[in-house]
């Protein structure tokens, strides 16, 4: 066998379904809770300006694509991680849009509301990921 042969033998594509594919959209949930519990609890008790935003940076690109992306069986790992970016910022760009079309503009509401669907999506895909587990 060439070292051609042996290098893609080596690089099997992921399946969906596989164990790999699972860690990944574990990760992927933590990542959504963390950043989700720690925004929403930056903005609520009015954290220093510098923690608020680096943490509310962390959820407008991570937080709601991950609500969704824990759920979506995706093969490629760096695939998952660039949906939920871009789905983030998406859901994000839309929430303002919405927020400004009825001028209304209340982005620590946006925030919390899109904490708490990020919390309860992400905790829904992790508990239902542990009892396949067992």
């Amino acid at each position: 066998m060439s070292t051609t042969q042996a290098a893609l033998a080596d690089r099997t594509p992921l399946l969906v379904g596989d164990r790999s594919d699972r860690f990944t959209r574990s990760l992927i949930a933590w990542t959504g809770l963390v950043t989700a519990a720690l925004s929403a609890a930056a903005v609520l008790l009015d954290a220093p300006s510098w923690l608020r935003l680096v943490t509310v940076l962390a959820f407008v690109c991570a937080g709601p694509g991950a609500a969704v992306m824990a759920h979506v069986p995706v093969c490629g790992m760096s695939t998952s991680w660039a949906l939920t970016n871009v789905l983030s910022l998406a859901v994000w760009a839309v929430g303002t849009a919405v927020l400004a079309w009825v001028n209304h503009w209340a982005p620590t509401a946006l925030l919390l509301v899109l904490a708490a669907g990020t919390v309860l999506s992400c905790g829904w895909a992790e508990l239902r990921t542990r009892r396949v587990a067992r």
